[in-house]
């Protein structure tokens, strides 16, 4: 059972890397984590067969034990108060990774390969986590010469991310290896492994430098400079000074690759001569990541302060952000993007979990951090361990974990451990049935977790080809696999509305917002099945703009929920409802042309041709391309003189 239980540790960090497919919601994250979940049921199961067997301790004897239990209490009280219980349970569901289960899971796995480390297992761990790396940071390359180019939306080749998703995940996680394959050349005797790790530490700083992310590369510079240095140091003294050698070849590489590849330090250092030209009729202004982040922060300290205690609940930022997300916010270019992430891990748990949950994540990391500390004095191995652990938190300032990189943040601590004593007493092997039954019970749960996903991205995809009934046959699988999803009852909602099916329709949308009330896309996809159901019955119209209505409130400074309360309001025949909310949505986003155009279309509607005229000649400042704010202007100035 050992053996096995070691084995589906190396098939969990050797795979997890590479699994995405198109056949789930979300192409990435999702099988990666549900990949990570099946891995720890068996883990959890062989393990506990062990210890009934009396062939290993339930756990090993470990400092970071309490710091844990007490992080995994702060979140277990955070669900308990959570705005959205279900998906403070699941995590938010294209992530899932961060939910109280996931976070359950990867202690399970800290816990359980504390017991089963030893020297050689460690070993065994990171040289197929370095493989794994390899394949994933060469096809990043090639990613970058177009091997794949036709198969994103986005311009991979610029910012490659291979099998991870995005760019800063997989930064992130190269960041992780690199100081593993740096201890693996500097402590190899023989020339095939100096030669391999070589090529493995260019390929992995390669792939991480056309990822060009800012924070990845910082970690990635600051963790490797930690670790040349540390070792420099603690090996003054040593009369076998030939590694040093390798630490100035390690060096060279680097400041060669840095300055010879284009990638953000490059720039840095020797801005381009012929920085590319902008368009100067494009409407388009990217605002740096950076002030993005900045804003966002600014609203999760606000949550925090409005939820001081326990937050609003792990993994609930997609839904309160909104209560306290800064107007400014609209001024960006990703103004009309959720933000399931505060984009700063620390800020992250500070908002949604509170100062309870921020604390003992606090407390867990310093615990973690004291313990890399203590072992640094035995052996490289540590010093990299530390490291990479280093980066992670770096790239977690800026960012967020992900299934990855959380794996690695709570599995890398359990190599620290020692081998731990075989237990020599068996325990009652009436043990064995239930534990079997609940590993099965377990085991169909997930695989039917499973399946509900693949039947809900089959029904969004015949969806969209009007494939209508079976979309509908689609969704009804996953909904009575899991029937407590709201964007399943969501989906379903809106399947039922183009069939023009009122009773369906309502009644699942009704479900969606009970189980889910505080997420503003279902009340907006809410607005949509009444709408579409008004076609048949104008008397459903009035709940769209109820819908609406409470999307605002939601979302006091979300200015496209006023613009589209604005348009719902015209449909209706209600301008002067539709003129407050259009100004609304004007105030809190002055740059928004849609709603200047509709401002002035409403007010010609009503013949105030000074007013429309004014939003008009606005909107054509904003967006110059507007040919319809043109032919009104033309029409008031031909038709209408006497108005001005």
């Amino acid at each position: 059972m050992t053996s096995i239980v070691r084995f589906i540790f190396i098939i969990l960090f050797s795979f997890t890397p590479f699994l995405f497919t198109s056949a789930t919601s979300e192409l990435f994250e999702i099988p990666k984590m549900y990949f990570v979940y099946l891995c720890s049921l068996f883990i959890i199961f062989f393990h506990l067969l062990n210890w009934i067997r009396g062939k290993t301790p339930l756990i090993s004897k470990n400092k970071i034990t309490i710091p844990l239990l007490i992080f995994l209490s702060s979140q277990l009280i955070s669900t308990f108060f959570s705005i959205d219980p279900h998906t403070s349970i699941f995590g938010y569901y294209s992530r899932l990774n961060g939910g109280l289960l996931s976070l359950i899971s990867y202690s399970a796995l800290f816990l359980i390969l504390s017991v089963y480390v030893d020297d050689k297992f460690k070993q065994k761990i990171i040289t197929y986590s370095l493989i794994s790396g390899l394949f994933v940071s060469t096809y990043g390359i090639l990613e970058h010469f177009g091997i794949d180019k036709n198969l994103w939306v986005q311009d991979v080749q610029t910012r490659v991310f291979s099998t991870l998703g995005q760019p800063n995940w997989l930064a992130a996680y190269l960041c992780i290896l690199l100081p593993f394959a740096l201890n693996r050349f500097i402590d190899s005797k023989k020339a095939w492994p100096k030669l391999f790790y070589f090529f493995s530490i260019s390929t992995l700083y390669t792939c991480l430098l056309f990822t060009k992310s800012k924070s990845g590369l910082a970690a990635g510079a600051i963790s490797i400079t930690t670790f040349l240095l540390i070792y420099v140091i603690k090996n003054l003294k040593s009369s076998e000074n030939r590694n040093f050698a390798k630490v100035a070849i390690l060096a060279a590489l680097f400041l060669f690759l840095s300055l010879s590849l284009n990638n953000p330090i490059k720039n840095y250092l020797f801005p381009p001569q012929n920085p590319p030209q902008i368009d100067q009729n494009s409407t388009i202004n990217i605002t740096p990541s950076e002030d993005i982040r900045k804003i966002v922060w600014i609203g999760s300290v606000d949550l925090w302060k409005r939820f001081p205690l326990f937050g609003t609940g792990p993994e609930t930022f997609a839904y309160s952000y909104y209560w306290t997300r800064p107007a400014s916010h609209n001024l960006t270019s990703e103004w009309d993007f959720l933000y399931n992430k505060a984009h700063n891990e620390y800020l992250n748990y500070l908002a949604t979990t509170g100062t309870f949950g921020f604390l003992s994540y606090g407390l867990l990391i310093f615990s973690l951090l004291f313990l890399m500390i203590k072992s640094l004095s035995f052996n490289s191995f540590n010093l990299a361990i530390f490291t990479s652990f280093i980066s992670i938190l770096i790239t977690n300032f800026a960012g967020f974990s992900v299934v990855i990189t959380s794996l690695f943040f709570f599995t890398l601590p359990s190599l620290l451990s020692k081998p731990s004593p075989v237990s020599s007493k068996a325990k009652n092997k009436a043990y064995f049935f239930p534990l079997f039954i609940i590993f099965i019970y377990f085991l169909i749960k997930l695989l039917s977790f499973l399946v509900a996903d693949l039947a809900y991205n089959q029904s969004q995809n015949i969806q969209s080809s009007a494939q209508l009934i079976l979309a509908q046959n689609y969704i009804n699988t996953a909904l009575s696999l899991r029937p407590q999803e709201a964007i399943y009852h969501s989906q379903a909602s809106i399947i039922a509305a183009k069939l023009n099916q009122p009773q369906i329709a309502a009644t699942h949308s009704n479900q969606a917002v009970t189980l889910s009330p505080t997420s503003t896309n279902l009340w907006k996809e809410r607005a949509q099945v009444f709408s579409l159901l008004s076609l048949s019955d104008a008397n459903y119209f009035t709940y769209a703009i109820d819908a609406l209505q409470k999307c605002t409130r939601l979302a006091p400074t979300d200015a496209k929920s006023f613009y589209l309360l604005g348009k719902f309001y015209d449909a209706a025949s209600q301008s002067d409802l539709a003129l407050q909310n259009y100004q609304q949505a004007l105030e809190l986003k002055p740059n928004y042309d849609h709603a200047s155009f509709s401002l002035g279309e409403t007010y010609f509607n009503q013949k105030n041709y000074s007013e429309a005229k004014k939003y008009f000649e606005f909107t054509l400042k904003l967006a110059p391309t507007n040919l319809e704010a043109q032919n009104y202007l033309e029409k008031i100035t031909s038709l209408y003189p006497e108005s001005f």
